[in-house]
């Protein structure tokens, strides 16, 4: 063989090699795939509700094999505008927002409409306002029910006559709009009872104690007859207060949410009534409808459910709430398995 066909073969040799190389590479490049990720700005890390969801959220997660990346709004929406400007520079292919209050949020949503990322709002809601935001689906449990239950509870615990006062929620909170609007519609159509003060307790035990020893001073035993709590957060700093007070004997005892601490009040008879949602069914039908549609794939909205517990499907503003349920509590039922509490 000359020297010239030697080196011909080699360089043909090689050529081979390096194509063959090449191919492998984009075999592997092409068969490799990118991790979904979502972006998900929670209100606050911390109160059970929303840890029981964010549990329910990364199970979900792993089932469906994408990435969830939880940010803790500090229930600050300023905090929040940026968790979600944040998403949209981190390039994730999704995001979800469970707003601490709605309104200051709209210009962020607005961007990320902008951006065309898929977007969702799971637990307390949002409105447009007008303002031509939109959202792929939106998960949160029936708050409407959940007040019209409480205002229910409320007219039987005082047989449809007396006065009452109610520890409301975080001040613009969708939750509170919710809760509140069907709970004061209830009392509107009982002329029997009378709402004789009201304040925000902000969600959170402090909030309820500070605003409960408030009542507890202004309306001295026998000018009152009941407390709503909006959250059984708040219930368990105003039952401290009560207790303290000396007042269970002279006061029902409402609230709802279904905090197996709360629950226990109620079978030891602590408190009158309560309510009960699951929040690990947020989380997990957020996670699953969202990974879904970055998938690819048609978002089932009218047969989602967990454990069981089957959602309702209803159009908020033309566009899918998926809404997981709410079951009243009281004596007649609270040694069911089923409302143990979370």
């Amino acid at each position: 063989m000359t020297r010239r066909a030697s080196v011909a073969l080699v360089a043909t040799a090689l050529l081979i090699t390096a194509a063959a190389c090449g191919s492998s590479s984009g075999a592997e490049s092409g068969s490799a795939k990118k991790e979904i990720t979502i972006g998900w700005s929670v209100a606050y890390f911390d109160h059970p509700v929303y840890q029981l969801m964010m549990e329910g959220a990364k199970e979900e997660a792993a089932k469906e094999g994408v990435k969830i990346i939880f940010a803790d709004g500090k229930n600050d929406p300023a905090i929040q505008t940026q968790q979600l400007n944040n998403f949209l520079a981190q390039k994730v292919d999704g995001i979800i927002l469970t707003p601490a209050v709605s309104d200051p949020m709209i210009p962020a949503v607005k961007r990320v409409n902008a951006a065309k990322v898929p977007f969702a709002i799971v637990d307390r809601r949002m409105e447009t306002k007008g303002s031509g935001i939109k959202w792929d689906f939106l998960v949160s449990w029936d708050m409407v029910k959940s007040g019209t239950v409480g205002g229910e509870q409320v007219v039987k615990a005082l047989n449809g006559k007396g006065k009452i006062a109610v520890v409301e929620g975080t001040a613009g909170a969708g939750s509170t709009v919710d809760r509140g609007g069907a709970f004061y519609k209830v009392i509107a159509q009982n002329p029997g009872i009378q709402v004789v003060y009201k304040a925000d307790g902000n969600f959170t035990r402090s909030g309820g104690q500070q605003v409960t020893e408030a009542i507890l001073q202004r309306f001295p035993k026998g000018q009152l007859d009941a407390i709503y709590f909006m959250a059984d957060e708040m219930l368990f700093g105003g039952i401290q207060a009560i207790k303290n007070a000396g007042r269970r004997d002279d006061l029902k005892i409402i609230s709802c949410d279904g905090d197996k601490n709360a629950l226990d009040l109620l079978r030891k008879g602590d408190i009158d009534y309560d309510g009960i949602f699951f929040p690990k069914d947020e989380g997990v039908i957020g996670t699953r409808l969202m990974a879904q549609q970055l998938k690819g794939q048609k978002p089932d909205f009218a047969n989602q459910e967990f454990e069981g517990r089957k959602a309702a499907l209803v159009q908020h503003e033309g566009m899918p709430w998926v809404k997981p349920d709410f079951f009243g509590v009281d004596p007649g039922n609270m040694n069911d398995k089923q409302f143990v509490g979370w």
